[in-house]
């Protein structure tokens, strides 16, 4: 009985002792953005309605964490593969949950119920913050 105990307080404070900072942002995305900035690539696109809401959500992001912007203008493969190599933080560009590019980046749950952000892959942090924000924030 005393064993089974033991190793309940041992599997207690390993769960514990593991979720200290959690989400982890093995590259620390999130945490660089707040102390330089958020870099953010956009897409040249002819739907401008969707990079304006895009990137107004985004400076609306930026402006609650007290985060810095700086926005990158470059066609889609350029952006992804700075998203890949963090270089970047996110990529708007009016891209869809299916996306062919959903292998090489992470993307956040649909703000509009199709269409998501690019973050580099395995950042949780950055894409917790930018969840629970999208989610308070949905386009109508």
């Amino acid at each position: 009985m005393r064993e089974i105990t033991l190793l309940g307080i041992l599997l207690m404070f390993v769960f514990f002792s593991s979720s200290c900072n959690f989400p982890k942002d093995p590259n620390n995305s999130f945490e660089n953005a707040k102390k330089s900035s958020l870099r953010i690539g956009v897409v040249p696109k002819i739907d401008s309605t969707t990079i304006s809401f895009e990137k107004n959500l985004i400076e609306r992001f930026a402006q609650k964490e007290n985060l810095q912007t700086q926005f990158i203008s470059e066609n889609e493969t350029a952006l992804v593969k700075k998203l890949e190599n963090f270089e970047l933080d996110i990529v708007l560009g009016g891209f869809e949950k299916k996306s062919n590019w959903k292998s090489k980046v992470g993307m956040t749950k649909p703000y509009d119920g199709k269409h998501v952000l690019f973050i580099p892959r395995g950042e949780n942090r950055l894409l917790f913050q930018l969840e629970e924000f999208i989610e308070k924030n949905q386009k109508p």
